[in-house]
Parts: structure tokens; C-alpha cells; sequence
């Protein structure tokens, strides 16, 4: 039984509409245990009517992303906001790209940030001006590299109004990780701390009430301090465990349930019952061994056979009796040289009459044909299947065809497909033209690539030749393999 199954098996037996501690709940509510309201109405009111910055830092796990993601919720709709991923953005360029177009700027990103820089701060005063104000959510704030962290603060730094200029708001695990010291007038930095017992009861309860389960609290106060003792007060280790709890339970209270195992006690009689019959059979195997020795032997000393007839029927008596009795000492059962050399002598000296030739042919007929039974067949070869090859049509994209260390331009990237539909049509190439479709924050995102180059500077060279409305602008140059990491 996977997850899943055990999952869905929990929600019927408590009755849940869903998972308690799964991505839905995750979207659909938000827990205030520990503080956390409090802490995400502060920072929202900071961003929209203090000049300070914001860092929200604490342990990987204690639920910075979830509290940034409520507050986004409670601003306004005249916000514009750009959300950068520290882990991921390795440039100042790739930083500025990402703020101008998430944020819709509309400027050129030049190869050169100072010179884009101020524009940057300029227009988007202008534009908070007329009631429109920016904000940039930098998660894994941590991880940047120290010039991208730089630019972040000259973008602060530049602007002279502080009533207009773009906010900023950092999540990072740890203050002391930050590749440059913050200036504690300019930042308000707010610590993500662990769940206390009452805290995790509180969270808990949210949690089930998200999932349909009004009255519903299968957790004593026991529970929840091993339990909290366990996840370290981290909200993302708590989920994890108090689930596997739950489905715990589960299978102990349906087992509990169930009636007295018949089937068990079936198949411990029956188990007895082979035991017995197996003794019964090699026991009744023995005295038929017996039985079959003795009929063996008993009709040579009645009938009146010959000399010959009866040496040769004990001989063979003496031999079935040595196989019938392998443990017995076969010294004691072979012949003697002297009754050998008068059995022998018997047989080359006295005559044979013709019927007992024909008396002794079907004893080797018989051994033969024996021995022909015990030999074991040869197990027949497994006849090999044919391999199905499935040929699939070979495709002329860009992104099918070019290599990984091939580059490309990339021309646009938007949400909407059918925005680039009339733009792609356009070209008079349309071989070298592409859309391809990559993921983007969990998101489709659509992107417009041009060309196919081995090296980056053939890809520069050829830029001059895009038609409109592209001409004159500053392609994105990017592999094959950056484009299909995201797809």
C-alpha cells in the first residue's frame, strides 16, 4: 500500500475532505500558531508605511515561504511584485532581467547594470507615484552571490525618495549567512522561532479544521509534546510526522475493530493436519518395504526351483535388500569369494535349458527401462520474443534537434501561448523560429526562441538580422540545456 492509499484510507476512517497536512490545506489556510499572524500583519504594515526593509530569517522548515506568500495575500492590488530565487540567480544581469520583467518595467537590460541601475530606480518612482508601488521578495536571500547582494542594495541606495522607491523583503535561514552585514536602521529583521507544545496544538487544529474535520482532534497532550519534540517546533517537520501518526492510528483502531481471526485458527488446522498426513504416509511407505522384501524372498525357498534358479533369485534378493537398506553395513550383505567363485562355477558348468534364458531376459529389460525413467529430460530452451521496436517520427523543433551546448536566442517569455503565435509567424525563416513551453514558479511559461549556434558570439553576431518588433533589442543568448532544465 503506497502513500496515497494510506493517506485516502486515513481521511475516510476520521472523516476529512481532504489532507490535513497536504499542498491543499497548504493553500487553504494559513495557521497563526506561534506568533505568525502577528508577525505577517507587522511586516505588511511596514512595507506599505515604513522606509525599512524587511528580513524574516529562521531554521529551514519553520515556515518562512508560507508567511511571506500570507503577506503578498493582505497587500493591496496596486502592487507589483518580483519574486527571486536566491539559489537560482547566479548575476547581476540574470537578477535585473528577472526584476524588469516581473515587475513590467518595459526597459532594455544592457550588459551593463550601472547604466540600468538608475533608470530602474527612476521609473519605477515615477510610476509609485501614480499609485503603484514594487516589491521585491528575495527567498533564499542567503545564497546570493555578494555583487548580486550588492545591486540589491544599490537599488535601496539609489533612490532618493523613500516614499516612492521599490521595497524589498528578504527570507533567509540565518542573519549571519548573508553575504554582507545589514544596517539595523534600514532593516527590520524578524526571527521565525520554533513551535512551542501549545503552538503545535494550535497549528494541529487548524490544520484539521482545513480539511473538514470540525470536531475532530485524535491528538492528546502527550501526543502533541512528543510530537513537537520530534519535528524540533518546525512546522514542515511536524506535517510529516503527525501524518504518519494519523495513519498510524488508523491501521491500530481498524484492527481493533475487526472480529475474532477465524481464519487464522482454519489455517492452523489445516497446517496440523498436513503435519499428520505426512507421518501417516512415510510410515505407511516403510511397511510396504517390508512387505514387498519378504514377498520377494519367500517364494524361492517354496518353490522348488533349481540349484541355479535359487543362487541366482537369493543374489538378487541380497541386492534389493541392500538398496531397500542403505543404512545397513553392505559388508555383511556382499558375497563371499568362495560362494562367488561355486555361484560362478555353477553357471559356466551346468546346462541352461532355454526357459531359463527367456526367464532371465526381462529382469535387464526391466533394469534398462528403469534406468531410461530416472534419467531427467533436459528443460526445453524459452522460446526468445521478438523485440518490438517502437520507431517514433523524428521531429525538426530546435529544441528536439539542437545540442545541449548549442545556444539560441530567446527572444520573449510570457504567460499566455497565443501571444507568440503572430509574433512567430513573422519570420521568414520559420525552421529557425521555436516555441517552446517551460515551467516557471510551478507556472506554464511560454518562451520565443530564435537560431541555433556553436558558440555565443556567432549567436551576438546574428542578432542584427531579427526582424521586427525585435530588432535593435538585447536578446537573451542561453544553451539548449538551460532551456530544457526548465521545461
Amino acid at each position: 500500500m503506497d502513500l496515497s492509499e494510506q493517506s485516502e484510507r486515513m481521511q475516510e476512517h476520521y472523516n476529512l475532505h481532504h489532507d490535513p497536512f497536504g499542498a491543499l490545506v497548504d493553500a487553504m489556510v494559513f495557521s497563526g500558531a506561534g506568533g505568525r499572524y502577528e508577525a505577517a500583519e507587522t511586516i505588511r504594515h511596514l512595507l506599505s508605511y515604513s522606509p525599512q526593509e524587511i528580513l524574516l530569517y529562521g531554521q529551514p522548515g519553520s515556515g518562512k515561504r508560507t508567511l511571506a506568500q500570507h503577506v503578498l495575500k493582505m497587500l493591496e492590488d496596486h502592487w507589483r511584485i518580483a519574486w527571486i530565487d536566491g539559489s537560482d540567480t547566479e548575476s547581476v544581469v540574470a537578477l535585473l532581467k528577472e526584476v524588469v520583467g516581473q515587475l513590467g518595467l518595459g526597459l532594455r537590460v544592457e550588459s551593463n547594470p550601472e547604466l540600468l541601475l538608475p533608470q530602474l530606480v527612476e521609473l519605477a518612482s515615477q510610476r509609485a507615484q501614480n499609485d503603484e508601488m514594487f516589491l521585491i521578495v528575495v527567498q533564499f536571500a542567503d545564497r546570493l552571490p555578494k555583487d548580486v547582494f550588492s545591486c540589491l542594495q544599490q537599488i535601496r541606495g539609489l533612490s532618493e525618495d523613500t516614499e516612492f522607491r521599490i521595497r524589498q523583503f528578504w527570507l533567509a535561514d540565518s542573519v549571519e549567512k548573508l553575504p554582507a552585514a545589514l544596517d539595523e536602521e534600514a532593516c527590520y529583521a524578524h526571527e521565525l522561532t520554533p513551535f512551542a507544545p501549545l503552538d503545535a496544538s494550535q497549528y494541529l487544529k487548524d490544520r484539521l479544521v482545513a480539511a473538514g474535520g470540525m470536531n475532530i482532534f485524535p491528538f492528546t497532550e502527550k501526543d502533541i509534546s512528543r510530537l513537537n519534540q520530534l519535528a524540533k517546533g518546525l512546522p514542515m517537520e511536524l506535517n510529516e510526522i503527525a501524518r504518519d501518526y494519523l495513519i498510524g492510528s488508523t491501521f491500530k483502531t481498524t484492527e481493533k475493530k475487526q472480529a475474532f481471526p477465524v481464519t487464522h485458527v482454519i489455517a492452523g488446522l489445516a497446517a496440523l493436519c498436513l503435519v499428520v498426513l505426512a507421518f501417516l504416509y512415510n510410515a505407511n511407505v516403510k511397511k510396504t518395504d517390508e512387505i514387498e522384501i519378504q514377498s520377494a524372498i519367500t517364494p524361492v525357498a517354496e518353490s522348488g526351483m533349481t540349484s541355479i534358479e535359487e543362487k541366482l533369485a537369493k543374489a538378487v534378493a541380497k541386492v534389493e535388500a541392500i538398496q531397500a537398506q542403505p543404512n545397513a553395513e553392505r559388508e555383511s550383505a556382499a558375497l563371499t569369494p568362495q560362494k562367488a567363485a561355486e555361484v560362478k562355477s555353477d553357471v559356466t558348468t551346468a546346462p541352461v535349458e532355454p526357459e531359463q534364458a527367456v526367464v532371465a531376459q526381462p529382469e535387464v529389460v526391466s533394469e534398462v527401462e528403469s534406468k531410461a525413467v530416472e534419467e531427467p529430460k533436459a528443460p526445453a530452451e524459452p522460446v526468445q520474443q521478438a523485440e518490438v521496436v517502437d520507431i517514433k517520427p523524428s521531429s525538426t523543433r530546435l529544441i528536439d534537434i539542437a545540442a545541449d551546448a548549442e545556444f539560441t536566442m530567446q527572444l520573449i517569455g510570457v504567460r499566455e501561448r497565443e501571444k507568440l503565435v503572430p509574433l512567430k509567424a513573422k519570420f521568414s525563416q520559420p525552421e529557425k523560429v521555436d516555441l517552446v513551453e517551460t515551467q516557471y514558479k510551478g507556472l506554464p511559461w511560454f518562451i520565443l526562441i530564435y537560431g541555433r549556434y556553436t558558440t555565443k558570439e556567432a549567436a551576438v553576431k546574428d542578432a542584427a538580422s531579427l526582424p521586427e518588433p525585435f530588432a535593435g533589442q538585447q536578446p537573451w543568448y542561453r544553451t539548449f540545456a538551460a532551456i530544457r532544465s526548465d521545461m
